[in-house]
């Protein structure tokens, strides 16, 4: 019975990706910047106008700048080279970054509801004027923060999830600047509180997504929109090859997954140019950068271990 092992990996790739990664720490790092910057101003403004929605907001910014800064962290870890403890590095370090993240928010809605309780128990007067200034100045400030996150968002768990936390931000400067509209001309105070509770639900509702997503992720679950059938249907029309088992797929982190299966090949002659095609076509059609596949004659279920018995 024979078996053979190769390793699929994407080399050249490697420049590229440090590239990719050194303009997303730098995304990261500016969107910091900006959101501590002004999480400052918006506090302050909420302590002068007495606004519960800006302070609801300026607390989400201060939850923002410290899920940004995990987010840069995480990012230069993921960064680093495999080592004999962390044979895959540290990319999973963005994934736990994102599972915080989406923690903190949560953490920071409980708070935030029971601020919200006792604002529609006993409604306090808001100066409108100036929250408006300072609620449009918020929204400028998070429209810059997420056009830099949101062209690195899309393949990336972690910058997806400082993207959710500042999208949110931008939400709520919106909802504020209603509130503020609505209160300069009814004098309504209750619409501040309002709109904080909607900011709540917006901050659950994405960092729910979120939690979920890292999850999966953690749990080794299959990679998001990867057929597992058309995988092992591809695999099994490579010449020579009569069985797939044990096949698995997972996540590292998000843009970074790995396959391992099992090839039953019982002409040992082609072998090698099956090994090959499993490893490029696998790269190619499903975009699967590490791949570790066994080559068996014959078929052995539940793995190696059926060898050694």
């Amino acid at each position: 019975m024979g078996h053979e092992h190769e390793h699929g990996h994407e080399h050249g790739h490697s420049c590229a990706h440090g590239h990719g990664a050194h303009s997303q720490r730098r995304a990261i790092a500016t969107a910091f910047f900006i959101t501590a910057g002004f999480m400052l101003v918006e506090a302050a403004g909420g302590l002068f106008t007495g606004s519960m929605a800006l302070l609801s907001d300026s607390m989400h910014m201060l939850t923002d700048a410290a899920a940004l800064g995990m987010s840069f962290f995480a990012s230069r870890l993921a960064g680093l080279k495999p080592d004999s403890s962390r044979t895959f590095g540290y990319r999973r370090a963005e994934v736990v970054a994102a599972l915080a993240n989406a923690m903190l928010l949560w953490l920071l809605s409980g708070y935030m509801l029971r601020e919200v309780y006792e604002r529609f128990q006993s409604p306090v007067a808001v100066l409108s004027g100036p929250m408006l200034v300072i609620a449009v100045i918020g929204l400028l400030a998070n429209v810059v923060s997420a056009y830099i996150l949101h062209g690195h968002s899309g393949d990336n768990i972690n910058i997806r999830g400082a993207f959710l936390h500042v999208l949110s931000d931008l939400a709520g400067s919106v909802a504020a600047i209603v509130a503020g509209v609505v209160i300069y001309f009814s004098g309504w105070y209750l619409a501040d509180t309002i709109v904080s509770l909607l900011i709540i639900i917006l901050i659950l509702f994405s960092s729910t997504r979120l939690l979920l997503e890292a999850f999966h992720i953690l749990m080794e679950g299959a990679p998001r929109g990867l057929s597992l059938k058309a995988l092992e249907k591809e695999l099994r029309a490579i010449d020579g090859v009569s069985d797939v088992h044990e096949l698995h797929a997972w996540s590292l982190s998000s843009g970074f997954n790995a396959l391992s299966a099992h090839l039953v090949v019982k002409d040992q002659s082609r072998q090698q140019a099956a090994l090959k095609a499993a490893t490029c076509g696998v790269a190619a059609s499903f975009g699967i950068r590490h791949s570790v596949f066994q080559v068996e004659t014959e078929p052995v279920e539940n793995s190696s271990c059926d060898i050694c018995a």
